[in-house]
Parts: structure tokens; sequence; C-alpha cells
């Protein structure tokens, strides 16, 4: 016999002869032989995980085979039990085999009918060892791949949820388990009922290869996912379905970006050549004015009417200005600087609009590091713009709180700061168009304030957001990396 065929067992038999032959027997095929006379000096040995086989004498003098099963079952859970027996105990030996007994030899023992029952469990042995082994190189690798894999059954309830997974949409399996994946992770009716259809598909034996789907994380942002899938013939005990995605969300966005710089470059050449145009059309309308004014210094309806008509030329060409400088390619020259510093400067700008207002601002930044890698002229504007805000959308006494936190972008570490105000807070319209270009609930402005300034976090490779609708006022969030990407 093979060496790698040799097993440790334990014989149990209350008769010495059949133990010492036994024992002959077993080391003769290289086999470790241990044996013990009754069930009570069995049940003093030390080393049963040790064991892969156990030869159990049917009656002995503390008992039966059948009734010290389920007891060696516990003790031994990896052993292969076989009943040694007469023909007189066969229908009990049956019984036994239903209890988890794995063969039986009649006496007088063969030596060749013991050696093939061996060689059996030393194969099945084999066998689970190498599954093992196998699993456990599978699962090394599905938790070292960054990419999300989940199995799920035909109802689409998921039975694994990778670490890469739990990481990237901060769900943790647990929470996870047995719920319908495509519920859990595609918020998007539309979405969703394409996945169903692929998901059928897969079911029915045919793979799918670069279908993409926005996936929600637990935080409520989204994720794009590229997905492969397989069907699994057998997976604990049933058909199942293998998906595998990979985190295409950076690719997207820089071809998102690249199309907005490209369309935000064309509009800047127009807007350029259309300020440089009218510049002149603008100032001579501007000069016939001021002429015009002599001439009727008398009227004071007519001078109250061009008046109007210069407003309306200076904010045409504030209109210029500002989409021309929303369209201008963002150059960022970051340097490591407080963010508190940045603020507070874009704070004192705003001395002005503060004169004789009942305004506090309160920082709540204790114990967190506020340093992060920004273009300070750039996020100076990101500030005075939101301050700006809050400061027209608030009655006095106005209380504007800045609060700092560590927090994670991306999996990086980054700073997250807070803006509230104690205004009327955003409705539902205002919170999902305040960042759109041209969108404004001022009387006057262009509406390109907070357009800009999400521009800015986004050449930062920061996130800007809305906060929590809990509690009075609004509030923005910025989310700035604490290195530059």
């Amino acid at each position: 016999m093979a060496d790698d065929s040799a097993l440790h067992v334990l014989v149990v038999d209350d008769d010495d002869d059949t133990r010492a032959n036994l024992r002959d027997i077993l080391e003769l095929d290289a086999h470790q032989v241990d044996t013990a006379g009754s069930i009570a000096e069995a049940q003093q040995r030390q080393c049963w995980t040790q064991y892969a086989a156990i030869l159990l004498d049917r009656r002995l003098p503390d008992g039966t085979a059948e009734e010290f099963l389920p007891r060696l079952k516990q003790l031994a859970p990896g052993a292969a039990i076989i009943i040694v027996t007469g023909f007189a105990d066969l229908e009990s030996t049956i019984a036994a085999l239903r209890q988890g007994a794995a063969d039986y030899i009649l006496k007088p023992i063969n030596p060749d009918a013991l050696r093939a029952s061996l060689a059996r469990i030393a194969e099945r042995r084999r066998l689970a060892q190498a599954k093992e082994r196998s699993e456990a190189a599978f699962r090394i690798l599905v938790e070292a791949a960054p990419c999300l894999i989940v199995i799920a059954r035909p109802d689409r309830g998921i039975l694994y949820f990778s670490p890469f997974a739990e990481q990237l949409t901060g769900y943790r399996a647990a929470e996870v388990a047995g719920l319908d994946y495509h519920r859990v992770l595609i918020p998007d009716e539309k979405m969703r009922q394409a996945a169903h259809q692929e998901f059928d598909f897969i079911l029915a034996g045919r793979g799918t290869h670069g279908f993409e789907v926005a996936v929600a994380c637990k935080d409520g942002t989204r994720r794009w996912v590229i997905w492969n899938a397989q069907r699994l013939a057998d997976y604990e005990g049933g058909p199942a379905v293998l998906a595998v995605g990979q985190d295409i969300t950076g690719v997207k966005e820089a071809q998102e970006r690249a199309l907005q710089s490209e369309r935000l470059a064309g509009i800047g050449q127009m807007v350029a050549g259309l300020a440089h145009e009218s510049g002149n059309a603008l100032a001579r309308s501007q000069a016939c004015l001021e002429m015009l004014a002599l001439e009727v210094e008398d009227r004071p309806e007519a001078l109250s009417l061009i008046g109007k008509v210069q407003k309306a030329q200076d904010h045409l060409r504030q209109l210029y200005e500002e989409v021309r400088g929303y369209a201008a390619p963002l150059k960022l020259e970051r340097e490591c600087c407080d963010v508190g510093a940045v603020w507070r400067r874009a704070w004192d700008s705003l001395t002005v609009q503060r004169q004789g207002r009942d305004v506090v601002l309160v920082e709540g930044t204790a114990g967190v590091d506020r340093h992060a890698e920004v273009d300070l002229f750039r996020l100076e504007q990101v500030f005075r713009n939101i301050l700006e805000n809050a400061l027209a959308a608030c009655q006095d006494p106005v209380r504007l709180e800045v609060k700092c936190a560590d927090t994670l972008l991306k999996g990086q570490p980054a700073l997250r700061v807070s803006v509230r105000d104690n205004g009327p807070g955003l409705n539902a319209e205002q919170r999902q168009k305040i960042f759109e270009p041209f969108y404004t609930t001022k009387t006057k402005g262009t509406g390109l304030g907070m357009a800009i300034v999400k521009r800015i976090m986004d050449a930062h490779g920061g996130r800007l957001a809305v906060g929590s609708a809990t509690g009075a006022g609004a509030e923005i969030v910025l989310t700035l990396p604490r290195k530059s990407p």
C-alpha cells in the first residue's frame, strides 16, 4: 500500500487475539494502529481528531456499536467507522450503518476485504482533502480579488458576498445573506428589470459578459459596475449564478469629465468670441446712454429708465464673464494647507455682506486634522459661494456652523467639511437641482455659483453633496481627499 494511503486506525474489540491479528494486518500495510478492549477504554483516548478509521466490534462488554455510535461520531467526526460483526448481527449492523457507520466486515475477518474497505476510506479521505484544498484556494483567490463576487440562488437570494463587495458597497455579507441581490444593489427599476432578464438567461445556460449597471452603496452613493456571470450547476445542493463585477466608476467619471471638458471648451470659445464681439457694442451703447443722460438731466423719469438699461447691460456683461469663467479649464495649483484658514479667509471677504447684520460663525473642528492638498484660491471661491448663499437665505439672527470630520473617499483618507445654516432649508426641487448651471432661487444672479463650486470640487477629486434633510436649515457637505489623486 502506498504511503499516502496509510491511515491512523483505532481498533475497539474485546478479543485479545482479534486485536493482535488486526494490528498485524494493518501495520503490515503501514497503517498506524491503536487498540482498546472496551467502550470505556476507548473513550480515554485523547487523539480522536487524528483517527481516519475506527474498527468497532458489534458487541462489547460495556455496550453495543449502535449505542456507542452517536458518541463516537461526536468524538471523531472525521473518522470512518467500520463495524466488525458476525452473520447473526447483520440486522443490527444495518441499523448501525443507518446511524452513520461507513462499512462492515464479517468475522472471521478476511484481510483482503479489510484492505479493500480501508482503501475506499483512504480514497474518500484523499478526495475530501483535495476538495478542501481546492475550496481553500478558491476562497483565497476570491477574497483577494479586487472585484465584486456574488453567488445567488435561482430566486436571486444571496449565498455568497465577497469581502471586496462588502468594502465597495458598505453592506456586510451577514446583512444581505438570502436577500434578492438585484433589489439590494440596483435601485433603478429599468436597470433592475434588465438585470432580471440577464439573470434568467444565465440560469438557462447562457453566460453574460459586459453587462453595465449602477450599483447602490449603503451610504447612498452609486458605483458603475460591469458584470460577467455564469451558471453553476451545483452550489450547496442546487444551481446558482456566479456574478463577477468590476468597478468602472473611475473610468466612466473620467470619460464624463473628458466629454464635459470638451463641451465646456466649446462653450468657452463661443462665449469668449461672443463677449469680444459684443464688448464693443456694449461700450458704444454705454457711451450713447451717458450722452443721452446729459440730454435729459431735467427729466427724472427718463434718467430712471436710462439707469435701468445701464443695469441690464452690466448684468449682461457679468453673465458673459461668469459663463466664460464657468467654461474655462480649471488648472489647480495644490499645496498642503489648513482648510479652516481657507474658509476664514472666505468669511472675511464677506464683511460687506455681513455689515449691520446679526451673524455668527461657529466652528466644530476640535481634534480633527484640517490639512489637505488643495488649490487655495479655488477652495476659497468654494467657501465664499456657500457662505454667501447661506447669508442670503437666512434672516437674522443668522447662525452658520462649520464642522470637520475624518472620513474615507474611494477607500482613501479624506476630510469631510459640512456647512449648515439656520435658514428655511431646501425643498425637494432645490436639493435635486442646486448644482445645475443657471438654476437659482435668487432674484439676482446667474445661477452659476454652485455649478462652479461643483466643478472645483470635481477637479479636486472630491465630492459635493446636500446634507441630511433632518433638522432646520440647509447643509452642504464637501469631501476633500487628503492627498492629490
